[in-house]
């Protein structure tokens, strides 16, 4: 039998274990920590995503570990994830179970104002907020509730976390984060 103290101290130390200054809100599941190897061919019916100009350019859309919930990031092609849209859902292809790309939805309080950042975040259920869609080779999200100037524009933040821009693309960009579109590309291997 596991003594109360030692239940007790474990039970802190792993909840913890589980705060994190990430960008992304609480009710995100905690980060694992192993990965799904990516296959490093294109899988059919699958996109690789990533930024095409600087100081990300050819970062590939992802998570770290790779393949599994977690915060949305743009980073190496070694470790890129396969997407397309289904539904209305962008979804890692070859995740098991998929990822579903998720938005942060303002408070009804700030839902008139929204935040300049909405945080965005891999997880194992459908999204509920908001649709996506490609724009030519463009990634775009949308919702009614929110007004965009560019539905296609996106900032890239602290530790490469990808966040919807809610703003003019280009103009007043917040401190330490870039804007940047993302585009698919569909060549058989990604590449630096």
């Amino acid at each position: 039998m596991i003594s109360p103290v030692l239940l007790t101290t474990t039970l802190l130390a792993s909840l913890t274990s589980l705060s994190t200054s990430s960008p992304v809100p609480q009710n995100t599941p905690p980060p694992m920590t192993s990965s799904i190897p990516t296959p490093t061919t294109l899988q059919p019916g699958a996109y690789w995503i990533r930024a095409v100009v600087q100081p990300n350019y050819h970062k590939y859309l992802q998570t770290k570990p790779a393949n599994l919930p977690g915060t949305a990031i743009l980073d190496s092609y070694t470790t890129a994830g396969q997407f397309n849209i289904v539904d209305g859902q962008l979804v890692n292809k070859v995740s098991d179970p998929p990822l579903y790309l998720w938005v942060e939805e303002p408070t009804p309080a700030d839902s008139r104002t929204p935040s300049r950042t909405l945080a965005t975040w891999f997880n194992t259920t459908r999204n509920p907020f908001g649709t996506f869609a490609w724009q030519g080779d463009s990634l775009t999200w949308s919702v009614a509730s929110i007004k965009r100037q560019n539905v296609a524009a996106w900032l890239v933040c602290k530790n490469q976390a990808l966040f919807v821009n809610t703003g003019a693309y280009g103009y007043q960009t917040p401190s330490g984060c870039a804007d940047q579109t993302i585009h698919y590309y569909n060549d058989k291997t990604a590449n630096n």
